[in-house]
């Protein structure tokens, strides 16, 4: 990519004669911009400590409680792929600030912060890691404790919700399944030609099947500009959840960026509060 864009640059400064191109440090020094000390500056009332949780294996997640007094209640999060708390914290949590809501969460094993003990490294091993760290935040919280799940961590998420009783459930930038999702990444000229065999664990994966006995509220959040997992993919697994407690809200978003939106935040607001109107 780098070397087809360079070329691009190349062509159009040979064909349009001179001209200057201003070069400073920016095009050199990368700067993450969601780095989590941010949110000192950003959300002065909340507090972060650091957190870890020893798995089963030997294996260490840690993470982050962001927190403040009188919060209204605390959310388990669990990310999507490649995200991890130190370079995207300021990103993700600062919506919950503006929510009134405490955050737990851990990056995944063997990745970020977390460490892993042993080689095995597959759906199976966060899937059990999971729910050990469910069990243990439900152990510490008090109140009420949602769990969010985005993109990847949406997968994570439902899977938990088949398996444990919740308070809440929060899906953003979900899906149906792993081949639906994959599909959806294929640029649609390219799809006559392509065809996907879900091989290994990720065949057991299906959040409309994990979702089906479950009775306690559901919130699910989705991107009318979001090609990751398309607004329709989402519907899909709304439509099939059978709980009346359940609310869909979609706003002009990408992937990314959904809890950025008014829309989405009263949603959440709403769905904290027990309305599903």
């Amino acid at each position: 990519m780098k070397k087809i864009v360079s070329l691009i640059a190349l062509t159009v400064f040979m064909s349009s004669g001179c001209m200057t191109i201003d070069v400073s440090s920016k095009q050199f020094v990368p700067r993450d911009a969601n780095k989590l000390v941010l949110l000192k500056a950003s959300a002065p009332e909340y507090q972060l400590r650091d957190v870890q949780f020893v798995q089963a294996d030997g294996s260490v997640s840690r993470g982050v409680h962001f927190s403040k007094p009188g919060a209204e209640a605390t959310v388990l999060y669990f990310l999507g792929s490649g995200i991890r708390v130190d370079a995207d914290g300021a990103f993700f949590l600062k919506s919950f600030a503006d929510l009134n809501l405490d955050v737990i969460t851990f990056d995944y094993r063997s990745f970020g912060r977390s460490d892993a003990t042993t080689k095995s490294h597959g759906l199976k091993e966060i899937e059990a890691d999971t729910a050990a760290l469910y069990d243990h935040v439900r152990s510490l919280v008090k109140g009420r404790l949602i769990v969010h799940g985005h993109s990847f961590g949406s997968f994570v998420a439902a899977h938990l919700a088949g398996q444990r009783q919740l308070d809440g459930l929060v899906l953003e930038g979900t899906g149906t399944d792993p081949k639906t999702y994959a599909q959806n990444l294929t640029p649609w000229f390219a799809r006559p030609f392509v065809s996907y065999r879900v091989v290994g664990e990720v065949a057991e994966v299906d959040n409309v099947r994990s979702l089906q006995g479950t009775k306690f509220p559901i919130l699910v959040i989705a991107g009318k500009r979001d090609s990751t997992t398309p607004e329709a993919t989402a519907r899909v697994l709304f439509d099939s959840l059978k709980q009346s407690n359940k609310r869909f809200v979609s706003v002009d978003s990408g992937h990314m960026d959904a809890m950025l939106f008014p829309e989405a935040k009263a949603a959440y607001k709403n769905f904290i509060s027990g309305k599903f109107e």
